[in-house]
């Protein structure tokens, strides 16, 4: 992957962009280093990890196994404009703020860290003592639950 990784709020990551199938991704990225997958009653979430690049990317049994969402801690990632490395959660609303967004959501998660929700970005950040830890966002739906594809 490239040294800046542009996070493209509900499109993707640099050209990783969301509705690709896995061989798409296995194009660009390559094999993944891990994988696992989440069983649940109403859907199974596949998920690959590229632990050296820092980017692990979700795929969705309802959406035909797409993209539907990605994951990252790579401190070279940027978001609007700003490296994640160099953000402090207190930061985050005041950001998303200026590009319109309004309604933020945070909540202490049960293992201890801080999760800041941007929930028409479709985006959330994870921090501890105020350090962004990593950054998790997803393709956008439309009112009956069809990915909207970029």
């Amino acid at each position: 992957m490239k040294e800046k990784l542009e996070i493209i709020l509900k499109k993707g990551l640099n050209e990783l962009k969301f509705g690709l199938t896995k061989d798409e991704v296995t194009k660009l990225l390559g094999n993944p280093d891990d994988k696992e997958t989440i069983k649940e009653d109403d859907a199974n979430t596949e998920i690959w990890y590229y632990w050296e690049d820092g980017i692990t990317v979700f795929f969705g049994e309802e959406e035909d196994w797409r993209c539907i969402c990605l994951e990252t801690d790579n401190e070279n990632a940027v978001i609007l404009g700003k490296k994640i490395s160099d953000l402090k959660d207190s930061q985050i609303e005041e950001l998303f703020a200026k590009s319109g967004y309004k309604e933020f959501e945070t909540e202490e998660e049960k293992w201890g860290e801080k999760r800041i929700s941007i929930d028409d970005a479709v985006v959330d950040f994870y921090s501890e003592n105020g350090e962004i830890l990593a950054v998790n966002w997803g393709v956008d739906y439309d009112d009956d639950g069809n990915p909207l594809w970029p």
